[in-house]
């Protein structure tokens, strides 16, 4: 089910990156520079956290979950899965608005040279809407993990 809404928000999201565009604008919204700074920030905050394989874990918890009911999964493995996708989420609405504040002093460094401003700004809010996107996917996440948590408790 958890995969069913992911696809859910891709496909949602290309639907609007066609409609904002006429259609063939969906190559705006790709830059592959964007994505790896994200990509960066995420894994190197939750590796110096030492909750990565924390956070890798949590998507084989929510896949289990479906699958078998009462599966034995210990509360502390839980938890930990918890907090690695909350810092997660932290992580990337913090890189995202990090790197969208970095990008807009170097537009205000070249502002003598207005034909660079417009892709500048468009590259700097990619990074932002990448951090957003992932926020998106990693919310019901979190929320199967805490609903998993409460029922292994009760």
């Amino acid at each position: 089910m958890y995969f069913l809404s992911f696809l859910g928000v891709v496909l949602i999201s290309a639907f609007m990156m066609m409609l904002s565009t006429g259609g063939g604008g969906l190559v705006y919204f790709l830059d592959f520079p964007s994505a790896l700074v994200m990509l960066l920030f995420g894994s190197t905050i939750l590796l110096s956290a030492g909750l990565l394989k924390d956070f890798n874990n949590a998507f084989r918890l929510v896949v289990r979950m479906g699958r078998e009911k009462e599966s034995a999964v210990s509360e502390g493995e839980l938890r930990r899965a918890i907090e690695a996708v909350r810092l997660a989420i932290k992580t990337m609405l913090t890189g995202g608005v990090f790197s969208f504040l970095f990008t807009c002093v170097l537009i205000m460094v070249q502002l003598d040279t207005p034909e660079k401003l417009g892709p500048m700004l468009a590259v700097g809010m990619l990074v932002l809407l990448y951090g957003l996107a992932v926020v998106l996917i990693l919310l019901p996440l979190e929320a199967r993990l805490r609903v998993r948590l409460s029922d292994s408790t009760t």
